[in-house]
């Protein structure tokens, strides 16, 4: 199944604008690291860590959250055992590796749950609720119809290239670039610009209102999600006025 073309019901279903403040949360505090290194900021970092991976498993996206889990172990059992023991420049490459990764994947995880798990047409209809200008829509739209897109193109030319010999550890290891970047390149340029198109023809630079089949609003599940997020902010809110050691 291609990416953004689930829909799921249940407790499992929630509003796109639900899932724009979880992804924001997510990176002020794993991508920005907002807070430092308090304790508990450190607890909340863990947990908004942790949570791609249950989330993503919930939807059955099992390679994924697998994936992300193996990562997120892997560097800290790297950076408990390995690190203090690694110096030189082995040392410096295995703390920037896993400090990067640490804090791009979390956010990368959350991101491909939210392409993963929301379409277009909801994606649409929450903005327009929130009154976000249509140069932002229109963009965001072309991006969620981008990615899965260029994910099957990408797939199309894997196969066509491994018919024809043209593989990593092959004997035409020169020619990758040739036959896989460059295309890939060329048609993804193409694709944004196919979908800035279509996105136009359908209306969405009108300056009218559009409707909307996508079915969105708050449900309770929401509700818990705003709730934690909140209170991450509200933990380091207190964290930040000395409330909170």
């Amino acid at each position: 199944m291609d990416i953004g073309s689930e829909e799921y019901r249940g407790w499992l279903r929630f509003d796109p604008r639900t899932k724009l403040f979880y992804v924001l949360t997510v990176g002020c505090f794993c991508l920005t690291l907002l807070g430092a290194d308090a304790y508990w900021i450190l607890v909340v970092r863990c947990m908004l860590a942790i949570s791609p991976f249950l989330l993503l498993l919930a939807n059955g996206r099992v390679r994924g959250a697998v994936f992300s889990l193996i990562a997120i172990v892997g560097c800290f059992l790297v950076a408990s055992f390995v690190l203090p023991y690694a110096g030189g420049f082995i040392g410096w490459m295995l703390y920037a590796s896993t400090g990067i990764v640490t804090q791009l994947l979390p956010s990368a995880m959350t991101a491909y749950w939210l392409l993963s798990t929301t379409t277009a047409s909801e994606l649409i209809a929450a903005l327009q609720r929130m009154h976000v200008p249509q140069s932002v829509t229109i963009s965001l739209a072309v991006m969620f119809r981008f990615f899965p897109t260029a994910v099957a193109e990408q797939r199309s030319i894997n196969d066509a290239m491994i018919m024809r010999g043209v593989r990593f550890g092959g004997g035409k290891m020169s020619e990758i670039l040739e036959y896989r970047v460059m295309p890939l390149m060329t048609n993804s340029v193409r694709i944004a610009d196919e979908l800035s198109q279509v996105a136009l023809t359908r209306g969405l630079g009108a300056g009218k209102r559009r409707t909307s089949i996508a079915r969105i609003g708050f449900r309770f599940s929401d509700a818990l999600v705003w709730l934690l997020c909140l209170g991450c902010f509200a933990v380091w809110a207190l964290t930040s006025l000395g409330v909170l050691a």
